[in-house]
This record gives structure tokens, C-alpha cells and sequence, in this order.
């Protein structure tokens, strides 16, 4: 199955990257490129809406692990919306859940970021 990908502005110097299919050698070059276009110093958070990622290779996570250094180097975060089960065990076992929230939706995501918009 090839992945599906899709960036969307939600405000300013926030993105939500949706990803449908599977993150593997084969579909991470189109992936990396798309969400690199993306990578300026204005953004500040990137929020991955993972609900129908099937699967992830290594040279997938590559893709979060330089995205989340460069997102975090400029201040900001990287999250998680939607992750599977399987998807989520890959991210344990790889360390890389460590300071990223993991949202049950995009509702909860957007009253999350609007509270924490409201207190400063």
C-alpha cells in the first residue's frame, strides 16, 4: 500500500501532517521531502494525525527524529494524534516518546493548543 500523505496549515507555524498507509523504504524519500518543505524557522508545531498509519520502517523514524530536532531546536514541539497501537509500541521500543503528547483526536489536540494559547 503507498502512503497517503497530506500537510495542513492550522495556524500559523502549526501543521498537521496526516499519514495513511505505510512509512517504509519505499515511501520515505516523498514523505521526508514533503514535511521538510515545512521545516522553517516559523514552525512551531508539527502534529501527526497517525489514525490509519499501518506500519513504520526504521528509515521512517529517521523522518521524526530529524523533524523533532529541528522543530524543537526553533522552541516548539512535535505530537502525536491518533497513533495505533502498533505504531505507538514502535516509538516505545525506539525511546521516541519522550516529551511529545499524544492526542486521542484533533478535537482534543485543538483544546489543548487554544488553552495553552490562552495562558500566555
Amino acid at each position: 500500500m503507498p502512503l497517503i500523505m497530506n500537510i495542513e496549515s492550522r495556524l500559523p507555524g502549526c501543521y498537521v501532517v496526516t499519514l495513511n498507509g505505510r512509512l517504509d523504504g519505499t515511501t520515505c524519500a516523498g514523505c521526508d521531502a514533503k514535511i521538510t518543505s515545512v521545516l522553517i524557522p516559523e514552525t512551531k508545531t508539527l502534529m501527526f494525525d497517525m489514525s490509519n498509519l499501518d506500519y513504520i520502517s526504521s528509515m521512517g523514524l529517521r523522518i521524526f527524529i530529524k523533524t523533532r530536532k529541528f522543530i524543537e531546536g526553533n522552541g516548539g514541539g512535535v505530537h502525536m494524534i491518533n497513533m495505533q497501537p502498533q505504531i505507538e509500541r514502535v516509538f516505545e521500543i525506539a525511546n521516541l516518546l519522550g516529551g511529545m503528547r499524544l492526542f486521542a483526536g484533533i478535537k482534543e489536540a485543538d483544546e489543548y493548543f487554544d488553552a495553552m494559547r490562552k495562558k500566555s
